[in-house]
């Protein structure tokens, strides 16, 4: 399973009522949602409040990766937006005397809603919604942060309804929903179809905004309901997110092609020493070593950066008997350049009765990654395997699989994933591509592999240990 990570570039929670309506919480590091208070106190401070979380993502290095196939869209499985929990803080959660008792509690059997903003917004610079803090009186006029709050987007701009719409779900074409048992849980809500519409132009990204669903919203309550969630401005293990996660792995088998199923075997291309994507192509054709034509008119399948594979089913063939595939018409630069790409493969034993049906030992180097080495941030570094048969230089003969994961302390940014298995020029290569731009800046990450063959998953006693720096 792929991973990419987008972190917020604007949040701020907004609230409801004469004590919330004007300020700005952006720069606060706790997300504190809430309902409730004051259902029998008629003190103006003290009414009932509502608040609502805005968070933006700036989606354009993702559109940039879709476009040239680093991410193939075909592949994607879901995009979810991810807030880690944060439990309310004893001092958020202390009863206010200052006219009746309001008293709070740690909201349970709830359900949070989450929906897109309407119109641009910007951040602001306010801090947290306890008043001693937020307010800062100076001569008598308060310091209020600036933009947005309950009521407006910017300084020139307002919402359309205070807190951006009166009823979120009854107005907007997109709305998810989690619900949370105990009040605890992380909030974890995949929202593909939204995004796929900001992608497709459908509607534009402002961003997306999540609270109590408005069953609770609506609940005149003495006592006030809070749940809490880590913003981007707190420490960097716990920073929000919105995940993409993929699935995108080459398993080429060029190797392991038999006539009982149907095999894919891949094409790779490269300009220089950079993977590059063809302008045009025409068709593959199976040739038999002889070159008489077995099949012919398959149609290329882009499968990420510079790699398509079309999928063959040699029935009829026999062990041991060999072909070529060819690409014809590849273009690169229309009008300038055309080209024939021809590999070759050979039938295998019968897939299904004939593997060797035990465990095997194995000895595998890795190299592209120093272990317990400092990594800039945005760069890919390629990651690879060489697998060989333990006390030998004998390759593998069974269709084994390499799985790798990326852990950071308890955390997994990358669960345990297949790695690339590339046949080039008739050598495997097992590898995965590690993109740190969204890995976050000096935390320390750990690599760790696992063989998977017969049903078996064996661990590695080899890691690799790394950190990723910001030069900036």
């Amino acid at each position: 399973m792929g991973k990419f990570r987008i972190y917020p570039s604007k949040e701020n929670t907004i609230a409801s009522g004469y004590a919330y309506e004007n300020i700005n919480s952006s720069q606060n590091n706790i997300v504190d949602l809430w309902y409730g208070g004051g259902a029998t106190d008629t003190a103006v401070l003290k009414r009932n409040s509502i608040s609502r979380h805005l968070v933006y993502f700036d989606i354009s290095e993702l559109q940039a990766k879709l476009s040239n196939f680093d991410i193939n869209p075909n592949y994607i499985t879901s995009y979810k937006l991810k807030f880690k929990n944060s439990i309310p803080t004893d001092k958020l959660l202390e009863p206010e005397y200052e006219f009746d008792v309001l008293n709070k509690s740690v909201a349970s059997s709830f359900d949070l809603v989450s929906y897109p903003i309407n119109k641009y917004w910007d951040e602001g610079r306010g801090h947290d919604l306890e008043r001693t803090k937020y307010v800062i009186k100076q001569n008598g006029s308060p310091i209020l942060t600036g933009y947005s709050n309950w009521l407006s987007a910017t300084t020139t701009t307002s919402w359309d309804s205070p807190g951006i719409y009166s009823n979120p779900t009854a107005q907007t074409a997109f709305n998810f929903t989690q619900h949370f048992p105990l009040g605890s849980e992380d909030l974890n809500m995949d929202i593909t179809p939204l995004v796929n519409d900001w992608l497709s132009g459908g509607s534009q990204n402002y961003g997306i905004a999540f609270g109590f669903d408005s069953y609770f919203e609506s609940l005149s309550t003495d006592t006030r309901y809070i749940s809490s969630f880590y913003s981007n401005k707190t420490t960097y293990a716990f920073k929000p997110y919105l995940e993409v996660n993929y699935d995108q792995v080459i398993k080429d088998d060029r190797h392991w092609v038999t006539n009982n199923r149907t095999s894919r075997l891949f094409l790779y291309l490269f300009s220089g020493n950079q993977a590059t994507n063809y302008y045009s192509a025409g068709t593959v054709t199976i040739k038999s070593n002889s070159n008489v034509v077995i099949t012919s008119g398959l149609t290329p399948t882009h499968h990420s950066k510079g790699v398509y594979y079309v999928d063959v089913l040699m029935t009829g063939t026999t062990k041991g008997q060999k072909f070529k595939d060819v690409w014809q018409g590849v273009t690169f630069t229309p009008g300038m350049d055309q080209t024939d790409f021809t590999n070759s493969f050979d039938i295998r034993d019968n897939y299904y009765n004939n593997n060797a049906q035990k465990v095997n030992d194995y000895a595998i180097d890795f190299y592209g990654l120093p272990n317990n080495y400092s990594l800039n941030s945005g760069e890919i570094y390629r990651v690879y395997a060489d697998v060989r048969m333990s006390f030998s230089n004998k390759k593998p003969f069974t269709d084994f699989g390499l799985e790798y994961r990326v852990t950071m302390g308890l955390e997994e940014p990358i669960p345990w994933t297949p790695m690339n298995a590339a046949i080039i020029d008739d050598c495997l290569s097992c590898f995965f591509d590690l993109e740190t731009s969204w890995l976050l800046n000096s935390q320390v990450y750990k690599i760790e592999f696992r063989i998977v063959e017969f049903g078996t998953k064996r661990l590695i006693s080899d890691t690799i240990i790394f950190r990723v720096v910001n030069p900036a």
